[in-house]
């Protein structure tokens, strides 16, 4: 999978700006802080996860003082060069793909499919467990439209269950159907949740110890409500049973997969608490080539692979490491604010040196 075109109206700092890419390259986005670097990292980033990985206010993304803004991009993936538009004004999304309008965020979301490494993913082990439900859920929802299907469901059933439990006297028999609903649903997505894991789990033991010289093995522990060596659905109905009193008293569904979590381990211990600032880059780096490992053996293509100011903070040991495990038909993305001193082997390099907008131009050039 590759990005061909980006094109930017009226994004962030970007008034009217046009970049082009070579399928299978390395790109590298060189030039001084709050030139824009990152800014396109985002465009691309938003193409593929309808998100971004900065900000949840859609304002932020909007040029100071416009009342819209859009991104083009033509993609190209099995041979098939594909044009696709996001639209946002007035709190509203349009997407397009060839030209026609899409319906639903699930038929554009992973069009391009896109993995980010950016500074604030360093949060990633202490931060709330929201943070890991939602790299599961983003990533799975670009792999399985069962799963999208099945986490849509679960995510109303759980509003509705709620719901009923916050009524004095709840219909005994609506409560129970939708419990019963609730219990179909979360099963596929632990299920799906879990094998996710599994297959990571077998990428780290290849791709960490390459950072790490060896000397350390690292695991991803899946926790949810249930035991997932047992039957979910008896356990869920079980529980549920248990737990209605509770629930009708608190007004609220206290077990369920929005509780879920992902636990990484260091030798056997957490992250968070034992893992140095370098230790967790490391992790953080083979969990996102894990990724892109699973990608390209559900769909066949890589993705496309981004990596905002990484080998700034990276030794050079570290830094040629990183390099040398990047599949070489893998395009990637690379922001820096100074030459990247890496030996990059046959790869093609594309340096596009960027400026900060002058007269609503952008001021780019690119060497080879």
């Amino acid at each position: 999978m590759n990005l061909l075109e980006l094109h930017l109206h009226q994004f962030r700092s970007y008034h009217e700006s046009v970049f082009r890419f070579e399928p299978g390259a390395i790109h590298i986005l060189e030039g001084a802080n709050a030139q824009g670097k990152t800014n396109i990292i985002e465009a691309i980033a938003y193409i593929s996860n309808l998100r971004s990985f900065r900000t949840r206010n859609l304002r932020d993304l909007t040029e100071h003082g416009q009342p819209s803004f859009s991104i083009d991009a033509v993609c190209e993936h099995g041979g098939i060069r594909e044009p696709l538009r996001i639209h946002h004004e007035a709190g509203k999304k349009k997407l397009f793909r060839f030209g026609n309008p899409v319906a639903s965020f699930s038929r554009f979301v992973g069009t391009l499919n896109a993995v980010l490494f950016s500074p604030d993913d360093m949060m990633f082990f202490s931060g709330a467990p929201v943070l890991r439900r939602r790299f599961m859920d983003t990533e799975l929802v670009k792999l399985s439209q069962s799963y999208t299907s099945a986490l849509r469901t679960t995510q109303k059933l759980l509003k509705n269950r709620n719901a009923l439990l916050k009524k004095k006297q709840p219909e005994p028999f609506l409560l129970e159907t939708v419990t019963e609903q609730l219990v179909d649903t979360q099963g596929t997505v632990i299920r799906q949740r879990q094998g996710f894991v599994n297959r990571l789990n077998e990428r780290l033991r290849e791709f960490y110890p390459v950072f790490s010289g060896g000397t350390e093995h690292l695991k991803i522990q899946y926790r949810t409500f249930v035991d997932t060596e047992r039957n979910l659905e008896t356990q869920m109905k079980d529980l549920y049973r248990k737990t209605r009193e509770r629930d009708l008293r608190f007004s609220v569904t206290g077990d369920g997969i929005h509780k879920d979590d992902l636990v990484f381990l260091l030798n056997g211990y957490p992250m968070s608490a034992v893992g140095s600032q370098g230790q967790k880059r490391s992790a953080l780096l083979a969990l996102k080539l894990s990724l892109c490992s699973i990608i390209q053996e559900k769909t066949g293509q890589y993705p496309v692979f981004l990596l905002d100011d990484v080998f700034s903070e990276l030794d050079p040991v570290r830094r040629q490491k990183l390099i040398d495990l990047i599949p070489q038909n893998m395009q990637v993305f690379i922001t820096a604010a100074e030459p990247v001193q890496a030996d990059f082997g046959n790869r093609m390099v594309c340096v596009h040196h960027i400026k900060k907008e002058i007269n609503g131009k952008d001021k780019q050039n690119e060497s080879q």
